[in-house]
Order: structure tokens, then C-alpha cells, then sequence
């Protein structure tokens, strides 16, 4: 039994089949995935202070909170010249202001990541920032030339952390200290070189992240391949994806984010074969596809096992400058008997959610 109106049900089989069609591997297991608008910079509010007409901008980094309630998301431009990271509460839709409870300006940040102690690293320009999980407290830094890729994982009882260095071609590993809940240093080890691995070939490494199998994966945009690397780092493998950014795993599955092809590829992690690529319903979700001034791309990536994944739409915005989306103020007007919350400005960089749906 239908209980919503004709038209929202409509909408809800436009989205969920716009993504079918660029999944047909996957119809055989019945699997679609129903796209919406997790969280977006809404021009006409301000954030703790700070209007957002201009900033922040770029959102590339992103991660998910130790207890998956909330999503780190960084973008390197905002004010003065710096970036940004906010924490942002899921599920929290109809107005992202409230949805917005951390805001930590300065960093750069074109990686995050968080470990099972909900501590929060940090890429910015030549360093690793590892923050609390209120983004209030610095507990340590380590240094890196061009760090765009950072990945934490437990490895038996070691804490351990790989970073790509994209100047130098690097992935790096560092052994982690902890001592009551705090980070109090670091040491280069394992991998081929004292903790420190030439990827060769590459051309521009960005993020990493580790599979359920311990393998360590990197995405080289330039490149147009994603690297996997054997825990020990023995073995190299790589797989053609066009200008992957990042990746993120569920079970037997690795999605890539595909930036200005503003895709997201579907890899099998055993054999790191293309299963196919998934493509945002950008005119059901009323986005622009190209984004602002043709900049638009997807890049951050994280899954929820079982229920699909977040991705960063980088440098995107609202379709024909208007939004739906946000809170609803003196914005707020029909246009050609719409009601927009926006009805004079886009909306940017928006989050999306593509959460997995079971069909017969």
C-alpha cells in the first residue's frame, strides 16, 4: 500500500531508477540505491557567525565519526585565505545550520580520517593534525611535504597511519603512540623503506584507505589508476579508473569516487575488477551536474556497510539558482508557482547520500 502522495512516490522511483541504469551488473543481485541531499553550504544563513555567500568552499575531505553519527567534512576554501572542517550531524536535512555543531577554521583539509577512539587527522598542506572529536584540541602533529591522502586502521595492537605524499609520490606508514587517550608521537615503520613506499608510476597520489583484508588502496587522479598495496608492502597492483579520488569499502566492494567524471565506480576488491559506475540523479535532486563554473566533481568518500555510502559533491551547487533545499527565510518565494527556500541563490557543495535499497 502506497501511503505517500502520487508525486513523491513518482520522484522516489525517477531517483531510484536513474540509478539502475548505470548499474546493470548489479541488477541480477537487486540492488539500487535512492540519492538524497545529506547536508550543503546554504548561502543565505550564517554558520557561528559567519555568513556562507562566499565560504566555505571545495569540500573534498570527508570522514565518518567513531560512532557514526556524524560526518567531518573539510574544505579548503574558506576565510582568509584558509579552509575549514566542520562536523556535521546526519540526519539532520531541513536545515544544515543546526546540523553544523563543530566548525574548526584554518586547516586545509583534503583528507580526513577518524580512529575507533574518535580522535580526527587531519591532511593540511605539509602536516598531519590530529584533533579530539570536538575539533577543540591539537594533541599532535606530524609533518609530511604534500599530504592528500590520510587513512587510520587498527593493525593487531598497533594504531597505525598511511598518508600519501603526493610531492614526493610516497605512501608513508607511521606507528602511532597512545597513552590515555591522547597521541604522543609517531615513528616511520614497515612497508619496503623505514615506513616509506615510492608508488611507481604515479602521477598524483591522493587519498588512501585501508580494505577489510589489511590491503591499502590510493587513488592517482592524474593517473587515471587506483593502487592497491599488500599490507607487507610487497606487492603492487593497480586497476584503470578515470580521475579516481578517493574510495571507500562495504563487504566485497569498493566504491571510487571518479572526480570531474562525477561518477562513482563499483570495484570488486579481490580482483579489482570494474563492475560498473553509479550515477547521481542530478536533475531529480534539482543539482546542477557540472557544478559552479564547471568545477563540479565528486571526491570524499565513506560507507555505511550494509546501507551505501556518503560522497562530496566538490564545487557543486543548486540547479538554475534556485534551491530547494535548507531553511526557509525571507529567500523563501514561488517561482513560477514553486516554492523555493531559496529562490534568488544556489545552494553549494552539497553531500550526498545514495543509501542502498533491496528491490525484488
Amino acid at each position: 500500500m502506497i501511503t505517500q502522495s502520487p508525486r513523491r512516490f513518482l520522484k522516489y522511483v525517477a531517483v531510484t531508477f536513474s540509478a539502475v541504469l548505470f548499474m546493470l551488473p548489479f541488477l541480477q543481485a537487486g540492488d539500487t540505491f535512492k540519492w538524497t541531499v545529506q547536508y550543503l553550504v546554504d548561502n543565505s544563513q550564517a554558520v557561528f557567525g559567519q555568513s556562507q555567500k562566499i565560504w566555505p568552499r571545495h569540500n573534498r575531505g570527508m570522514a565518518l565519526s567513531a560512532d557514526g553519527k556524524s560526518l567531518y567534512l573539510g574544505y579548503h576554501h574558506g576565510a582568509n585565505g584558509a579552509g575549514e572542517v566542520r562536523k556535521v550531524a546526519i540526519g539532520i536535512t531541513d536545515d544544515y545550520t543546526r546540523a553544523t555543531t563543530r566548525v574548526l577554521r584554518g586547516p586545509l583539509a583534503k583528507a580526513i580520517s577518524c580512529d575507533d577512539k574518535g580522535r580526527v587527522y587531519i591532511a593540511n598542506e605539509g602536516e598531519i593534525l590530529i584533533y579530539d572529536s570536538e575539533l577543540q584540541r591539537v594533541m599532535h602533529r606530524i609533518e609530511i611535504s604534500i599530504c592528500e591522502g590520510v587513512t587510520v586502521t587498527r593493525e593487531g595492537k598497533e594504531l597505525v597511519l598511511y598518508a600519501t605524499d603526493r610531492q614526493l609520490g610516497e605512501l608513508q606508514r607511521f606507528v602511532l603512540e597512545e597513552k590515555g587517550g591522547e597521541i604522543t608521537g609517531d615513528t616511520l615503520s614497515g612497508l619496503k623503506e623505514g615506513g616509506k613506499m615510492v608508488i611507481n608510476g604515479s602521477l598524483s597520489l591522493r587519498n588512501c584507505k585501508v580494505d577489510p583484508k589489511g590491503n591499502i588502496w590510493i587513488a592517482d587522479h592524474d593517473g587515471g589508476r587506483v593502487f592497491r598495496i599488500s599490507p607487507n608492502g610487497q606487492k603492487v597492483e593497480s586497476a584503470d579508473v578515470r580521475s579516481p579520488m578517493d574510495m571507500a569499502f562495504d563487504g566485497n566492494r569498493a566504491y571510487v569516487s571518479c572526480g570531474e567524471e562525477r561518477v562513482v565506480a563499483v570495484m570488486e576488491t579481490d580482483s579489482m575488477k570494474l563492475l560498473g559506475n553509479l550515477a547521481v540523479p542530478w536533475d531529480e535532486l534539482e543539482l546542477s551536474p557540472k557544478g559552479n563554473n564547471n568545477h563540479g566533481a565528486l571526491s570524499g568518500i565513506v560507507a555505511v556497510p550494509g546501507k551505501g555510502f556518503f560522497v562530496a559533491n566538490e564545487g557543486g551547487q543548486t540547479a538554475n539558482q534556485h534551491s530547494t533545499y535548507g531553511r526557509a527565510d525571507e529567500n523563501t518565494d514561488f517561482v513560477l508557482g514553486k516554492l523555493y527556500r531559496d529562490a534568488y541563490l544556489d545552494d553549494n557543495e552539497p553531500v550526498l547520500r545514495a543509501l542502498e535499497v533491496n528491490t525484488p
